[in-house]
């Protein structure tokens, strides 16, 4: 089953639960690490708020509320 949490953008605010895809191996909390690793070096993003940026979305823009997660 997918994992889906709530991730924010603190530049504009807007707020979506977003699909993380499946533990390739079960373990969720290496999934957890993998997507936050992840999203750290990601060379530019396009908020679901409507902006562009060309630097990564962690940690400067998103944040990740790991409490809402479901799987």
């Amino acid at each position: 089953m997918p994992v889906r949490v709530d991730v924010s953008c603190k530049k504009c605010g807007e707020r979506r639960q977003v699909d993380l895809g499946m533990p390739a191996n079960g373990d969720a909390a290496d999934h957890r690490r993998l997507v936050t690793e992840r999203l750290s070096h990601q060379p530019s993003f396009q908020c679901f708020g409507g902006h562009f940026e060309l630097r990564p979305a962690l940690p400067e823009f998103w944040e990740i509320h790991w409490e809402t997660a479901t799987d």
